[in-house]
């Protein structure tokens, strides 16, 4: 397991989830005593003595939950992880089945664009078989080096593409 960021995180933790909830009973006992004095002067016992103890139990019970918040942090979230990361792994699995002839259509219909495309771009271009130039399509010799564009045969003096190796008329070697 990897080293924490803070090493003294467990203990930092531990303290937190002891005083987090004392503070929370501690504080709902002081609200508890405040408000039965409260109430209780209403019987004709005079004014409220212990009113004031409401004042402190109310923040504190406040404070003390946000720190239970902080101490049980990474317990909640963890609880959290494990019951949705099974929801989550089935709805995906489930989308992934449901797709796969769309995703197979839509990836043959790009790999179809992708290749008209590209052939598309060099229908109009010949590269001369030099210096690799681009050239248009009609070019006899290069634009760059003035090498012609087309092989001719050594037997019956036919036009080849440049990158031909044998004669498109009479099949004989080219050089």
């Amino acid at each position: 397991m990897p080293q924490p960021i803070d090493p003294g995180h467990n203990s930092k933790r531990a303290v937190l989830r002891v005083v987090g909830p004392c503070m929370v009973a501690i504080g709902l006992i002081f609200v508890a005593i405040g408000l039965v004095s409260f109430f209780s002067a209403f019987g004709g016992g005079g004014p409220p003595k212990y009113f004031w103890c409401a004042f402190i139990g109310l923040p504190m019970t406040a404070l003390g939950g946000t720190v239970c918040m902080f101490a049980f942090m990474g317990a909640v979230g963890r609880y959290g992880a494990a019951e949705t990361a099974p929801v989550a792994k089935d709805t995906i699995n489930y989308m992934a089945d449901g797709t796969k002839g769309a995703m197979r259509t839509m990836a043959t219909a790009m790999g179809e664009g992708l290749r008209s495309g590209m052939n598309a771009a060099d229908a109009g271009v010949q590269r001369c078989p030099s210096c690799g130039e681009s050239n248009e399509a009609n070019a006899k010799f290069c634009k760059s080096c003035g090498v012609p564009m087309a092989k001719a045969c050594g037997a019956c003096g036919e036009a080849n593409d440049p990158d031909a190796k044998f004669c498109d008329n009479c099949g004989g070697k080219l050089a």
